[in-house]
């Protein structure tokens, strides 16, 4: 599960994000170091002729569902393993898939009984990139748009953190979430990162 994120980013990320997809405006309009659910939370999809990188409400709103019945559900996280069997996520992964940049993400794993706050993120700086879906609703107060990130097993290095872990993609993996069909795509999250990027620090 991810269900704490830090889209806090230094000058390095910033710069990675521009030579992948481009000039989209990265400057922050909102800089916070804990994202939770329902906050709004940047993601990149395609657009004409490249990205762009809207702000979406953290927690998908599925296609035919409102708001009010969105919010019964815990649609923050999608497992990568029931894409296709989720009539929540099953559009979304169809055609509506996107990267979600983080600096990083927290968990809380218990270490000799005390739950521990830990902080994961890259070793060198450079940005996560998280395979997610989108989608845009139409509510009375106008569109919508919403995410959510897909969850994978752990890596062998998380495993003592927590039994999921974000579906995080390497670059040269981007193109074949963004576009390939759904069995590839999947294949793509479930083989793209290796083991022994990530820093686990206490907090």
């Amino acid at each position: 599960m991810c269900g704490r994120a830090d889209d806090h980013f230094g000058p390095r990320a910033w710069g990675t994000l521009g030579e992948l997809f481009g000039p989209l405006g990265w400057e922050p309009q909102i800089r916070r170091d804990e994202v939770r659910p329902t906050d709004p939370l940047r993601f990149v999809r395609r657009a004409q002729g490249g990205f762009e990188a809207p702000y979406g409400r953290w927690g998908l709103v599925p296609a035919r569902m409102s708001l009010d019945e969105a919010k019964r559900y815990a649609t923050f996280n999608a497992r990568v393993e029931s894409l296709e069997d989720k009539p929540m996520f099953r559009a979304a992964f169809q055609s509506q898939r996107c990267v979600i940049p983080l600096a990083g993400f927290w968990e809380w794993p218990v270490r000799g009984g005390v739950k521990t706050l830990v902080r994961i993120a890259r070793k060198d700086a450079r940005p996560l990139l998280v395979a997610g879906l989108w989608n845009r609703t139409m509510t009375p107060d106008g569109p919508l748009e919403s995410c959510t990130i897909v969850t994978r097993p752990p890596t062998p290095d998380l495993v003592e953190v927590h039994d999921r872990m974000p579906a995080l993609l390497l670059s040269k993996d981007l193109e074949a979430w963004l576009d390939a069909p759904p069995h590839q795509a999947r294949a793509a999250v479930l083989t793209s990162w290796p083991p022994r990027i990530l820093t686990v620090t206490p907090v």
